[in-house]
């Protein structure tokens, strides 16, 4: 039906009485809300009186956001009145075109398909500006938004959906296009309301695609003189003019690496400690001077052995613009491999510690990139969510740095692919050259440059750093000042000719720099004759003068809008990062690869301490009174300690796995240390929680629980704890720390194969089932150890105790008893090593035509000579085309060879066959026959294929959940005794793939192409967590438990990398080979095959131009991966006098599928500069605050899902509702992760939240 234009005006003038009957109501909800706040108050429980004091301070930010409604209300008001005016004509042809995608409208509501939206809609608003044009309501939903201008960034409401945006943008967004946004076109970010809000979504339209500019770069790499990378640059001086002066800020620094080639305490001793100290020293003699820092982790040390005097000096450095503190994170991380979990924890941690000990002057607004190996988005998401203005990074492709150099485009507005609204737009500034050291940065030619970073004026004392290219920097005098200054501002002027703006940054500074007094002196002396030069010169139409990055980013900003000048829109990332020649840094993604695992196992235990320790404290506080929770502030000060030691190892040589031997021991030791007190908070938190209400014998001090897996040494894989069976049982607590209740396997190690289990609170018997403990690489079984396999069902947040028990040996059959695995052992010949066993059935065969591993909803198909899986059929997706082998990369006989950071290879791979597979005989035979065993039974099955290189396992769960729809595979890796060998597990299919996807940080997905014109080397991209193959009927889904590199060189295959051992250093600092492999690192994946079909037509869900995101069974099985369920034994004998209870039920309900609890942690209250730390803040009336981060991952939930208990978030999150009882949630603040961004946003108690989708959404509140 029609919509005619007279409708149209009656219809807006109808919402405009709407607005006005609302406006009355907001008024007398706010009467009554305080008329019933005065009345309660006088009612209230203790613990909510403790709450009511602290809210009576927030109370008037409330009713300043009231304030703010009541003119947001005004305004939208006048803006109807401008679409009746103004726009009546445009939204008649608006209307018209989009007709078929609109119900007939009636009365004062919009009917969108079947849904009828009414009462405080806000049904269309006109704006005009040239800003940010931003429709905000309060009303639940934004029907249609009109705006015009240069620049539209967003339609943002509080409401549960938007439905229809036009936006008529700019110049400089001239791919973007005016449209209505309905149905399925609506903003992927935006749509709440949809059950499938990231499906088949459009990508960004931005101005630079970084795929696109891969697909029509050469890549060549001709001599640009000079500017070996680039080309010569001229200019001419007329185009600065008095009004329009060029602006340069010279911004000191000191890039500081928390471990590279020395050990982050070493370094500390070495040169960062006299950096600070002369930093305190040197800046307060001449206001101008300036200094950026970003390494919060070393701040940290230094503050804990200052004087209280130097503490004050430093503070007012940052109080009066001298210090910035860039980024503000305690390390700078690397982006390829850390998970964004990990990096955004590891930027609250140095926020945490700034506001703790620094103070409110001290709030990082930019971020600082100088080093990690290739930029993430992910890490432009994150400062944006953290309230930054705007970004520096530095190591891009040098074919990409001089494309956006050509095009002026080094400054641009950084979008993710997903964002159709620029609602995730940053500033960022890409550095042009080769390297952030001075002679790389006052402009193209390195020989210049370098003439002017002082510390390199020869002498003979100190450290002397000389200039490779023979022309070593003079002191400036008064015989050379006019020479020096003229040379330098060539260089400066050069560099402007890059960017749009009148602005250029010149850092100066290198890797621990300014820990010599000769330095300070030098550098800045130097600088100093040089700007009061410039500053006496007015004809030469330049500024010059010590700078931050907020000096810089504020001219940046004043610059284009007096100029009228648009920065182009980017997205994109900058992976595979090259520095020369075919030199692509592809190596890293897979480098140390057992400490890269470390990281993601350490990530997963501190989140579960994180939120048991995060529960658990708020029911003590709920009631003091009750069972005792003792040792509060120490086991929060084992959390810090905790998620130091994982954020330090973020840093950009830490999880990268790029520094030296000596310094991966390290951080292991500091990470394995950090599991153990990990351990120690999970065990009192969920003894805590098992504690009966009334406890009078202290049962959760009598309870000790220990984790059933440990590590011996920081260079073995951890051991499992065999547990002693006795007949009056074992108990083992199981925790689930996702906010979605599971069912899952759980393995443990057992003295005794006769056993039952049994769920403590019902009673009843558990189907389990005992496999048996191999002897190494053997067909040997131990008799006196073995594994215990069974499903834990366990709800949401919640924990479960299940006892063991030892049954006597019997004649007679007992109920319950764990079925032992069946096995059989392929080879050559029948010969076998262990003939008999008690326990178990073995049988011996000669190798079969093929294997078959079968469950109610997969059926695996092994070739039976090599092992080797042959097929996957998922009765999900009616799929059977997936085989597996091994391959293998040597290095190139060029100069230059692999190492810790480059990927080299010698050619193509070659096939790990026969000669790298272990047989039943000695290594001396020849018969190089696999060895080959497989277990069958009523909870797992598995196939091991033993080689010596690497034992590969393949196991199917049977389980009609998300566990059982997706067989695993685990690889543990030995090339202790290989050379110069690259060891990678290679998938073929038979999807056609025209490309393919891999994750960044395990946030989001990017579309990846191979490149015939680039090497192999160039193909290989990070796989932080996910790599998919997909085409029109099938979906293939790689999930890791550990970062690697990937890549998808052919059509159909999928290669992940393992291990490296390479026997050179590859020129890139670190100095050394990679021989320090770990013997049998293990790596662990699941393979998920998916229809793309959907289930009710032939139509295809899959397109190559829409933006990729995971099905929802692929994110519930990477949380399952990443977030294995906690297992802990009590240790303490069953005593009859503790009462325990069996069970901590959870959450009530789960939490939608796609709403991820990303954390829960405890905020630090108060830090003391020795460190003794405490939840609490002191202040009277206080509570221990904690911050909770959902994120709302994109899922394509259009896919068929069975067996899935939740269900997608429709329409908005209560939070009361969700998290009640674990928590009273008295009040609730919204706002971003960082504890420096101020109070957020205070919402009513019984609120309901939008959760856009992709995004992470922050609240805190009291742990009550």
């Amino acid at each position: 039906m029609r919509m005619r234009l007279p409708t149209a005006v009656f219809f807006a003038v109808g919402c405009c009485f709407a607005i006005v009957i609302f406006y009355l109501m907001l008024e007398f909800t706010w009467i009554s809300n305080r008329t019933r706040e005065a009345n309660r108050r006088s009612s209230l429980s203790p613990e909510e009186e403790l709450a009511a004091e602290t809210l009576g301070r927030r109370l008037s930010r409330l009713e300043e956001a009231i304030a703010e409604n009541r003119q947001l209300l005004a305004g939208l008001q006048a803006n109807l009145s401008d679409l009746l005016i103004h726009q009546e004509p445009l939204l008649h042809d608006r209307l018209l075109a989009e007709e078929r995608k609109w119900e007939p409208i009636s009365g004062a509501g919009l009917s969108v398909g079947k849904e009828e939206l009414t009462g405080s809609d806000v049904i269309a608003t006109t704006t005009t500006g040239s800003d940010v044009i931003a429709t905000a309501t309060t009303g639940s939903d934004v029907i249609a938004t009109t705006t015009t201008g240069s620049d539209v960034i967003a339609t943002a409401t509080t409401g549960s959906d938007v439905i229809a945006t036009t936006m008529t943008v700019g110049a400089g967004s001239s791919q973007n296009k005016s449209r209505w946004l309905a149905g399925k076109e609506s903003f992927v970010e935006e749509d709440s309301l949809r059950q499938c809000p990231a499906g088949g979504g459009s990508p960004a339209n931005t101005d630079i695609q970084m795929l696109n500019v891969y697909d029509t770069l050469s890549f060549d790499n001709p001599d640009g003189g000079v500017w070996k990378q680039g080309w010569e640059l001229t200019y001419e001086a007329s185009q600065w003019t008095t009004e329009n002066p060029l602006q340069v800020f010279v911004v000191p620094h000191s890039h500081n690496d928390p471990g590279w080639i020395r050990t982050f305490e070493e370094y500390f001793e070495e040169s960062t400690k006299q950096i600070f100290n002369l930093m305190i020293k040197k800046l307060p003699i001449k206001p101008r001077r300036k200094f950026i820092w970003a390494e919060i982790s070393y701040l940290s040390l230094w503050w804990s052995t200052a004087n209280d005097e130097s503490k004050a000096v430093f503070k007012k450095l940052v109080k009066d613009g001298q210090v910035e503190l860039v980024t503000g994170g305690w390390v700078m991380p690397d982006e390829s491999s850390s998970h964004y979990s990990s990096m955004i924890n590891q930027l609250i941690e140095g926020h945490e510690w700034i506001k703790n000990h620094i103070g409110p002057d001290a709030v990082p607004r930019h971020g600082w990139a100088i080093d990690p190996f290739g930029m993430s988005s992910t890490m432009a998401y994150i400062l944006k969510l953290n309230n930054f203005d705007g970004m520096l990074i530095q190591r891009a492709h040098y074919s990409i740095k001089k494309h956006l150099s050509k095009l002026k485009a080094l400054e641009f507005e950084w979008r993710q692919t997903w964002d159709r609204a620029g609602r995730t737009d940053i500033l960022c500034h890409l550095m042009p050259f080769y390297s952030y050291d001075i002679p790389h940065t006052c402009g193209p030619d390195p020989k210049i440059c370098c003439q002017f970073d002082f510390r390199r004026i020869p002498t003979t004392s100190g450290k002397p750093v000389s200039c490779p290219w023979g022309i070593p920097p003079r002191a400036i005098t008064t015989g050379n000042l006019k020479e020096r200054a003229e040379t330098l501002l060539d260089q400066y002027r050069k560099k402007a000719q890059l960017t749009q703006t009148n602005v250029v940054l010149a850092p100066l500074g290198d890797d621990f720099r300014y820990d010599s007094t000769t330095e300070w002196d030098r550098q800045y002396l130097n600088y100093e004759k040089l700007i009061h030069y410039f500053s006496s010169r007015p004809d030469l139409n330049v500024r010059i003068q010590f700078g931050t990055l907020k000096d810089y980013f504020d001219a940046v900003k004043k610059d284009t809008a007096t100029r009228a000048l648009t920065l182009p829109t980017l997205s994109g990332d900058f992976f595979t990062y090259a520095d020369r020649d075919d030199h692509y840094w592809s190596g890293y993604f897979t480098s140390r690869p057992f400490y890269k695992s470390l990281d993601r196992r350490l990530a997963a235990h501190l989140r579960s301490a994180e939120i048991a320790y995060s529960v658990a404290l708020a029911r003590f506080q709920r009631k003091p009174t009750g069972p005792s929770f003792k040792h509060v502030d120490l086991l929060l000060m084992k959390l810090i300690s905790s998620r130091r030691s994982l954020a330090l190892f973020q840093h950009h040589d830490g999880v990268a796995g790029t520094a030296k031997t000596a310094v991966m021991t390290d951080y292991a030791i500091k990470m394995i240390t950090a599991i153990t007190s990990c351990d120690d908070v999970l065990g009192a938190s969920l003894a805590f929680l098992l504690s009966p209400e009334e406890d009078k014998s202290n049962s959760a001090l009598v309870m000790r629980l220990e984790s059933e897996e440990r590590f011996v040494t920081h260079d073995q894989p951890p051991v499992k704890s065999r547990l002693r069976v006795e007949q009056n049982g074992r108990r083992v607590v199981v925790y689930n720390s996702l906010a979605q209740s599971r069912e899952e396997r759980v393995t443990l190690r057992i003295d005794s194969a006769n056993v039952v289990v049994v769920e403590e609170k019902s009673g009843e018997i558990v189907m389990s089932q005992i496999n048996p403990v191999w002897m190494g690489k053997t067909n040997a079984l131990s008799a006196d150890e073995f594994e215990l396999v069974f499903l834990a069902s366990i709800p949401a947040l919640g924990i479960k105790t299940y006892v063991i028990k030892s049954v006597p040996p019997s004649s007679a059959p007992t109920k319950g008893l764990s079925a032992a695995a069946s096995i059989e052992i392929f080879s050559d010949n029948a010969r076998s090593d262990n003939p008999s066993t008690k326990v178990f059935s073995l049988k011996h065969a000669v190798y079969p035509a093929s294997i078959l591993l079968t469950s109610e909803l997969l059926k695996l198909t092994f070739d039976g000579k090599t092992g080797y899986l042959q097929s996957v059929f998922s009765k999900m997706s009616s799929y059977a085309g997936v085989g597996i082998k091994f391959i293998q990369y040597g290095t190139t006989e060029k100069p230059d060879k692999s190492g810790a950071y480059l990927f080299m290879p010698d050619g193509e791979a070659k096939d790990v066959l026969n000669g790298g597979l272990l047989t039943e005989q000695n290594q001396g035979s020849s018969s190089f026959a696999p060895l080959i065993r497989v277990l069958r039974g009523p909870i797992v099955s598995e196939l091991h294929l033993m080689t010596s290189q690497f034992i590969h396992t393949v196991r199917i769960i049977h389980s009609t959940g998300p566990e059982g729809q997706a067989p695993e595979i685990v690889n543990e890796v030995d090339i202790t005794r290989t050379s110069n060998y690259e060891l990678a597990m290679h998938l073929t299919t038979a999807i056609q793939n025209e490309d393919f996807a891999t994750d960044l940080n395990g946030f989001q997905l990017i579309r990846r192409k191979t490149f015939a014109k680039l090497p192999i080397q160039a193909n290989y991209y990070p796989m932080p967590a996910v790599a998919l193959l997909e085409d029109d009927d099938f979906r293939l889904t790689l999930l890791g438990q550990q970062p690697l590199g990937v890549a998808s060189l052919v059509k159909g295959n999928l290669e992940v990398m393992l291990d490296r051992r390479l026997d050179q250093d590859d020129n890139r600092g670190v100095g050394q080979n990679v021989h320090d492999n770990i013997p049998m690192t293990r790596s662990t994946f699941r393979l998920l095959i998916e229809s793309n079909r959907l289930p009710s037509s032939s139509e295809s869900l899959h397109s190559d131009s829409s933006h990729p995101v995971l099905s929802l069974l692929s994110h519930l099985s990477l949380q399952s991966l990443l977030n294995p369920l906690v297992l802990m034994s009590d240790s303490t004998s069953p005593d009859p006098s503790v009462s325990l209870k069996p069970d901590y039920p959870g959450l009530p309900l789960d939490l939608p599928c796609d709403v991820h609890l990303l954390n829960l942690r405890a905020s630090v209250g108060k830090e003391s500069d020795e460190g003794v730390a405490s939840p609490f803040s002191g202040e009277p009336a206080d509570s221990a605050m904690a911050l909770m981060m959902l994120h709302r991952v994109g899922v394509d939930c259009r896919r068929e899902t069975v067996n899935v208990k939740c269900q997608p978030l429709k329409g908005k999150l209560n939070l009361k509702e969700s998290l009640n009882p674990v928590f009273a949630l008295p009040f609730v603040e919204e706002g971003s992760p960082s504890p420096l961004s101020g109070s957020g946003k205070l919402l009513p108690v019984d609120t309901a939240v939008t959760l856009n989708a992709m995004h992470v959404h922050a609240f805190r509140f009291p742990l009550i």
